[in-house]
């Protein structure tokens, strides 16, 4: 019998290397707009790469949390940003 192989995962790639530079815009005020863009897109593509059959995961689920602590810092930069503003 022979061994299916995984192949490379270019959802999840793609996913990764944009949820990695959006979670780094994301510590950027105003720029961090355009990174959490990044950081939506790269979800995305994260959770289509990691549903898909014989293709390696391990970008993809990376790609996920990146794009959930960019998230975060998006609003996290945010709120400190209202909260120096009001005081």
């Amino acid at each position: 019998m022979g061994e299916v192989t995984k192949g490379k995962n270019g959802c999840g790639i793609a996913g990764f290397i944009l949820s990695l530079i959006g979670m780094i815009m994301s510590w950027i005020p105003l720029v961090n707009i355009v990174g959490m863009v990044f950081c939506g897109i790269g979800f995305l593509l994260c959770l289509i790469g990691l549903f898909l059959k014989n293709k390696k995961k391990g970008l993809a689920i990376v790609g996920l949390l990146f794009a959930i602590a960019g998230t975060v810092l998006f609003y996290l930069v945010y709120a400190g940003i209202a909260a120096g503003l009001s005081a």
